[in-house]
């Protein structure tokens, strides 16, 4: 006897037929999602990585400011770096600072207006600054970073970010 080979039913080709491009429906719907997930992730590495590069740049200007020579607090400044003003942290500690941020990939230069010590206002610095360097001890550096979120009118308020960091040394180290 000899065996029938089975032939694909009728109802079988039209169920194919239907079911044709679900799988790019499918992926054309949860593209959007995987994208936006995506781009969260960037957004969160990015605050990582500038995290962590204020915590290098708070650590080198305490480092610097803690390494100074004997009388190296806020008002007094050794000669031949005195800059005019007398102001050892001006001097030595904020062109250290600025230039890590710049040599990292973010912007620290005195124009931009994005990092702050201290404070975000002048008189805030000049107050923190004349407190933290009269410690004969130790020294303090504070770092304020703004930083704008890519988000749209949804989410206005939270528009610009500031990322601090703080480091704390023992003076002649």
């Amino acid at each position: 006897m000899r065996k029938l080979q089975n032939l694909p039913s009728r109802t079988t080709c039209q169920k194919r037929r239907l079911e044709h491009g679900q799988a790019l429906l499918e992926f054309a719907l949860i593209l959007p999602i995987l994208f936006i997930m995506l781009l969260g992730v960037v957004v969160i590495a990015q605050g990582f990585n500038l995290q962590m590069v204020l915590y290098g740049a708070a650590y080198e200007g305490a480092r610097i400011w803690a390494k100074n020579p004997a009388g190296g607090d806020n008002s007094h400044c050794t000669p031949p770096a005195c800059m005019g003003n007398g102001n050892n942290f001006e001097a030595y500690v904020m062109p250290a600072v600025r230039q890590y941020l710049t040599n990292n990939g973010f912007d620290g230069s005195i124009q931009a207006g994005r990092l702050f010590f201290y404070a975000k206002d002048d008189r805030g610095y000049r107050n923190a600054l004349n407190i933290v360097s009269n410690n004969p001890q130790l020294v303090n550096v504070t770092l304020l970073y703004s930083y704008k979120l890519p988000v749209g009118n949804f989410a206005a308020s939270f528009e610009e970010v500031v990322i601090s960091a703080s480091c704390t040394l023992k003076r002649g180290g």
